[in-house]
């Protein structure tokens, strides 16, 4: 099992608009992990952070079940709404000794 966070900082004052567009994604009935999707907002401060986490058996599994996610027609509107909101996404993974973080833009 390992637990997948992605934390995303919103541009100024759009933290609740980027919540609000998670929440609309895991409402998905194939919304892959909706059991164990949380999100998590900071509750003070000026970062307007976002971390969405889910536990999935491996990383591969994690892979395969985002790849699908985003092949979806409908995503492609929904990520755009997405990129409007945020400022940048980091993406940390771990398993047992492994651990890795990915920061993008």
């Amino acid at each position: 099992m390992i637990l997948v966070r992605q934390t995303f900082q919103a541009k100024y004052g759009r933290g609740d608009e980027l919540v609000a567009l998670f929440k609309e994604l895991h409402q998905r009935a194939d919304f892959p992990h909706r059991d164990t999707a949380r999100i998590l907002t900071d509750a003070t401060g000026r970062f307007f952070t976002v971390v969405t986490e889910y536990e999935a058996e491996s990383l591969g599994e994690w892979e395969t079940t985002f790849a699908q996610l985003m092949s979806h027609p409908e995503m492609g509107p929904w990520f755009g709404r997405m990129m409007e909101d945020r400022k940048s996404t980091r993406l940390n993974s771990s398993h047992g000794y492994i651990s890795y973080a990915v920061f993008c833009l």
